[in-house]
């Protein structure tokens, strides 16, 4: 009888120590093909073989702009390259409002074209990332190849006046989400 109890506890142990590995190396894989540099020049989100580069990481928005002003305002450039794989990558870009915003999100205005523009409130939003992400642009970059550099304009509107926003808190993320599209391997 006392055998039996230790070769079950054995057995445990075996198994949970079996399990420990296991998560620590799909934990050691992942860390090693995920990648997030930043400067004050610019982000690059490398993702396995994905990579798309971000020209600014932060943007002052410090008074409300007109539409017109806000489609002639200086972008955000990103590049999405994906020159070590063999797969082609869909990726998806989020703005993520962060819980300390004070601001009405539905007065802040993006654009991904330069000629038209949407409020944030009435983009997409997703589960996927979780709550508070409105996607604003998605794409995918073939196997072996960089895509094209896209922009993006973010503004307060002008419906709020100069003196609704001093000492207010706009607090918003780029987060990009990719994956490998597998269907065409």
């Amino acid at each position: 009888m006392k055998i039996k109890d230790i070769i079950k506890k054995q057995t445990t142990i075996i198994a949970i120590a079996v399990v420990l590995v296991i998560i620590t190396v799909i934990g050691v894989s992942y860390a090693i093909f995920f990648n997030v540099n930043r400067n004050t020049t610019d982000q690059v989100i490398t993702a396995g073989n994905l990579s798309v580069t971000i020209s600014a990481t932060e943007v002052s928005l410090t008074e409300p702009m007109t539409t017109e002003e806000g489609l002639a305002s200086t972008p955000i450039t990103y590049t999405p390259s994906n020159t070590s794989s063999n797969l082609p990558a869909d990726y998806s870009i989020y703005i993520y409002a962060g819980e300390n915003n004070t601001i009405d999100l539905s007065t802040i205005k993006v654009s991904t074209d330069g000629t038209s523009s949407n409020v944030l409130t009435t983009l997409q939003t997703d589960t996927d990332p979780g709550a508070g992400y409105y996607r604003i642009t998605t794409g995918t970059v073939p196997a072996g190849r960089s895509g094209e550099t896209g922009s993006i304009r973010i503004w307060i509107d002008e419906d709020l006046i100069a003196d609704e926003i001093t000492s207010q808190v706009l607090d918003l993320e780029l987060q990009i989400v990719a994956e490998v599209d597998e269907a065409t391997a």
